[in-house]
């Protein structure tokens, strides 16, 4: 493993001083998530000022469970109705019986834990343990092709209702498409409002780590798989990883990100942060890395890295155990080994149900690498209660 310089203090605010109480951690937090939106992913609006939903098709899938089909159309301005768009997105309630789900959990009060999955992965094991699933296929706001940038139905559209106003790459439109799906969830009877998890896998992970950055509504963040602009560090880097002058070539995938983060390229010592400065910014919800040993290009030695930096803010509110980290054996896959870490991570969380796996086990590369980073966690001078923005 290359280590680049050792990870940045998330700690020390702007004018140097460094946090000590929960109060100063909340101001640094506001200062962590600018950092992000104005560097790295570019800005996003928030909600439209109207949105419709219309039901298109209903079905019982091979395993009992009902599935729904809706179009979600997006009006940003009132009066500009000419810059509507859509997104359609899948409702999967799990079957009443199949006898492995956690209706025994939820039947009290008619409501299900809900999984909003960035990508078109059927989630099984989630619904046959008793979760709702909502997916949405996110190319529908940006699609996807190496090298060739295509500005998506959503930056479109607001692009011409305010010009120039939001700097937001792909990863933004992805995760602006899933945060307005938390939105619809919560206003679904039959959803718990305090067990909403997000998950995604690869860029659909970079995308459901962002959306659960910037929306606390989101009790559980799972990006698995995710690497470089994900969970996987900038300056700890495994060999044969993407790093940041890949991931922002002209010829990959620079339109995921700010149109200026490229500048960082082959100056990462310069970089004010690294990829544990977003994974705190869920703190001190529950955070899930769920990753692949031999998933090289997705960088799985930089991903411990930053989720043992990570572990340092989540010790600052007493909660480590929030902070999980899973390898399943193997590449770059949304595997089902993760799927049932991801049901038994929140079964504890959400039902205290004891746990099946352990969530603390790193590759052995790093478990006694030093000096990673040269900072620990603060003495709190208080617990004044943390509060923060609750949503995007």
């Amino acid at each position: 493993m290359r280590l680049i310089k050792t990870l940045p203090d998330p700690f020390v605010l702007l004018n140097g001083q460094r946090v000590s109480t929960l109060k100063e951690w909340d101001r640094r937090r506001l200062e962590i998530r600018h950092m992000m939106i104005d560097l790295q992913y570019g800005s996003l609006p928030g909600a439209p000022e109207n949105i419709s939903i219309n039901c298109l098709e209903k079905n019982i899938d091979p395993h009992g469970n009902h599935t729904q089909k809706y179009r979600m159309v997006f009006i940003p301005k009132y009066d500009r109705s000419d810059t509507n768009f859509f997104m359609d997105f899948r409702v999967t309630n799990p079957s009443p019986s199949n006898k492995n789900n956690n209706f025994n959990k939820t039947i009290s009060s008619k409501r299900f834990p809900t999984l909003i999955y960035v990508g078109n992965n059927t989630c099984k094991i989630a619904t046959d343990n008793g979760f709702k699933v909502i997916s949405f296929d996110n190319s529908q706001l940006e699609e996807m092709e190496m090298g060739r940038p295509i500005v998506g139905r959503a930056r479109k559209c607001y692009d011409i209702v305010e010009p120039g106003r939001y700097s937001w790459g792909s990863i933004s439109a992805w995760a602006w498409g899933a945060i307005r799906l938390v939105d619809y969830a919560l206003t679904m009877d039959d959803v718990d409002p305090d067990k909403i998890i997000i998950s995604g896998h690869s860029r659909n992970g970079k995308t459901a780590l962002l959306a659960g950055a910037l929306d606390e509504r989101i009790a559980i963040v799972n990006p698995a798989g995710s690497g470089c602009a994900g969970a996987g560090s900038y300056l700890a880097l495994g060999a044969n990883c993407e790093n940041l002058k890949a991931l922002t070539d002209k010829k990959r995938w620079r339109h995921w990100m700010h149109k200026d983060f490229r500048r960082w390229a082959d100056h990462e010592k310069e970089l004010p942060f690294d990829q544990h400065f977003l994974m705190g910014l869920v703190a001190p919800r529950p955070l899930l890395l769920t990753e692949g040993s031999q998933d090289y290009w997705a960088n799985p030695l930089g991903t411990c890295v930053t989720h043992l930096a990570t572990r340092k803010i989540y010790d600052f509110f007493g909660s480590r155990k929030n902070n999980g980290i899973f390898f399943h054996e193997g590449g770059h896959d949304h595997s089902n080994e993760d799927f049932a870490a991801l049901v038994d991570f929140a079964n504890l969380h959400f039902f205290s149900t004891p746990n099946k796996l352990t969530f603390d086990k790193i590759l052995p590369e790093v478990e006694n690498v030093t000096d990673l980073f040269l900072w620990q966690t603060p003495e709190k001078k208080n617990r004044s209660l943390y509060n923060s923005s609750k949503q995007l």
